[in-house]
């Protein structure tokens, strides 16, 4: 599928002045949307709760638009008598299948001690003040039951040395051993193999990730940031939102 960025879709697809006009409103929709885009797949096209207007969903993005295919925007779309964020529902569902499909012999997993009670997916890169913070409570993740499934994402880039990092850490004999190494400021031995990072980075982007750690939990809610390990605990156990560092 082409990417196409979020500036370029709006104008595109404000520049759609009408649409077909046989059939129903979803298909014309769809025949306006394959003619400004050919080579993007819908994956998602609905009524919302609001008279006229249609959710798409491109992956974990949503625009929203006029039924005439005419105006467009982007946004959250919350029902104020339920407090219920629609945007976020769909998102979610998104974020759930995705992690759901992921090979889980291309992450670094930490196992909790005795049975898991949860699993969350965490985007890091080895070289975040954050990321080592959360890191630097791994065994309290495992004593609460949580088990870390680590994605790799070196925000300097593919040319940096944290993307070196990053790949001699998938490539040590004991990726925990050494994740934790280079976690705790060391510089791990430079290695190379046929390694994930790059396919990490391009998932991270696709789920929206704005910066590091950005775990995504078992029930699809995204947490930007760190959050410590008893409050994550709570959060996904149903307790109050808490605001991440």
């Amino acid at each position: 599928m082409k990417r196409y960025t979020l500036a370029a879709a709006l104008v595109a697809l404000c520049a759609v002045t009408g649409t077909a006009q046989s059939g129903s409103e979803e298909d014309a929709l769809r025949k306006v949307f394959k003619e400004r885009f050919p080579d993007a797949s819908i994956d998602h096209i609905a009524k919302t709760p609001v008279d006229g207007i249609y959710e798409i969903g491109l992956g974990s993005r949503v625009f929203y638009f006029s039924a005439d295919g005419r105006y467009v925007f982007n946004g959250t779309l919350i029902d104020l008598n339920t407090r219920e964020d629609l945007t976020e529902a769909y998102v979610v569902k998104v974020r759930r299948k995705a992690m759901a499909q992921l090979d889980e012999s291309r992450m670094i997993i930490f196992e909790p001690k005795g049975k898991a009670t949860h699993t969350i997916t965490t985007f890091t890169d080895v070289d975040c003040g954050f990321c080592r913070k959360m890191h630097a409570e791994i065994e309290r993740y495992g004593e609460l039951g949580i088990r870390v499934r680590y994605m790799l994402y070196p925000r300097a880039g593919v040319e940096s040395k944290s993307y070196e990092k990053a790949v001699s850490v998938w490539c040590a004999a004991d990726q925990q051993k050494e994740m934790t190494f280079a976690k705790q400021g060391g510089v791990p031995a430079v290695r190379t193999c046929e390694n994930p990072v790059k396919e990490h980075m391009a998932l991270a982007r696709q789920l929206g990730l704005q910066g590091t750690p950005m775990t995504i939990t078992d029930s699809g809610e995204q947490i930007m940031g760190y959050m410590p390990a008893t409050e994550l605990l709570a959060q996904m156990d149903g307790g109050t939102k808490t605001t991440t560092q």
